[in-house]
């Protein structure tokens, strides 16, 4: 799977030889199971972590319901943003949603590496545009957009996620009642 991993981020940009062997020895490759948390409310978010296979879920808790804020799939990044970089607690958890298999990096070696290879930084640079782009989005969608206008979104920028993620958890990330997201789906 560490292969795979470095094979991805190649496909970003080429790694110099000495960057690949430092990405092999500090990257941890871990096997979830559907259910398992790997962070939750209060906690500092240590890892950047790439989801190799199988899918994260980040979400926090609103009055006793859980509120999804990002799906993540194969070949992207997820984290605690606010928690990882001000390295205070955080109010999200991140659960594997599938059976999953991650790739992690210590917030210090993440550091580390942006200071000593000019193509970390390069890579790294581009995640982060594409995660503050849908990041954005999906905010303007939340506090613009009517409930047809948020499902249609949905369906052009997620349809892999359809068949994959429950309507409720589907609802709450469009910040829709499940029943008002049902409804669409039963109409069209």
């Amino acid at each position: 799977m560490l292969t795979a991993f470095l094979n991805k981020i190649e496909t970003i940009h080429p790694l110099s030889e000495k960057l690949r062997k430092e990405l092999e020895i500090s990257t941890q490759i871990i096997e979830l199971k559907r259910g398992d948390i790997i962070l939750k409310d209060g906690q500092c978010s240590k890892h950047v972590t790439l989801v190799l296979d199988g899918m994260i879920r980040s979400y926090y808790m609103n009055d006793g319901a859980d509120i999804s804020s990002r799906f993540t799939t194969e070949g992207e990044i997820v984290l605690s943003v606010n928690s990882f970089y001000s390295r205070r607690p955080g109010y999200e958890f991140l659960e594997a949603y599938e059976d999953s298999t991650i790739a992690q990096i210590t917030f210090e070696k993440q550091e580390e590496l942006l200071k000593n290879y000019l193509e970390y930084n390069y890579i790294v640079r581009l995640f982060t545009q594409k995660y503050y782009a849908a990041s954005e989005e999906h905010l303007f969608q939340l506090r613009k957009q009517s409930a047809e206008n948020k499902w249609a979104y949905f369906l052009d920028n997620y349809p892999h996620l359809v068949q994959r993620v429950k309507i409720k958890d589907i609802a709450s990330f469009l910040g829709l009642r499940q029943e008002t997201l049902s409804r669409m789906r039963a109409a069209k």
